[in-house]
């Protein structure tokens, strides 16, 4: 059996309706836009490498030559970047949760994957946004298990006013591959 078949259908699987792709400081066609900035400007969803950290999840602005990544303060960084694309991008919507009741509410449904942290707390991120300072935000929501409730798990950390903030009610990333 070939491992890139489905054994049921003898074809490739369809792929996802999202993908990374590199980001060089232009915002390509497929970009999904994530929120808006203060003067009413589509804002985009990237990641790039911090080093000893991980990949993380952060906002972009359109020509950013850098991204600002949340990680106890603010690092900028340009290596490994990339923005989330969309062939369909009616297949992603945003779900409004809380850390509590992240893993409830996205039980069963395909939370988008936005980067990694592989230091001291070894966790998938997730992507999130919120409202603020007139900005909606993106950001990197934490990971969280459902039978454990530890500190700083299931928390949107993101970049606002030149520091990482965060915040324990916001939307999250999904993809529904039937939209």
């Amino acid at each position: 059996m070939n491992p890139q078949k489905c054994c049921c259908h003898n074809k490739l699987p369809s792929p996802p309706g999202y993908y990374w792709r590199d980001y060089t400081g232009e915002i390509p066609e497929d970009a999904f836009p994530a929120g808006l900035d203060a003067n009413t400007k589509p804002t985009y969803i990237g990641q790039a490498y911090l080093a000893g950290v991980g990949l993380i999840v952060t906002n972009v602005y359109p020509g950013q030559t850098t991204m600002n990544l949340p990680y106890y303060q603010v690092h900028p960084s340009d290596v490994g970047m990339k923005i989330l694309c969309s062939s369909n991008p009616n297949s992603l919507f945003w779900e409004n949760v809380t850390n509590r009741e992240l893993p409830s509410t996205t039980a069963g449904k395909d939370v988008i994957i936005g980067g990694y942290q592989t230091n001291v707390y070894r966790m998938i991120l997730n992507i999130g946004r919120v409202l603020s300072q007139g900005e909606l935000i993106v950001g990197k929501v934490t990971g969280n298990h459902p039978t454990e409730n530890k500190a700083g798990q299931g928390i949107l950390y993101f970049v606002a006013g030149g520091k990482e903030n965060s915040v324990n009610s916001y939307q999250v990333l999904l993809y529904d591959s039937s939209k």
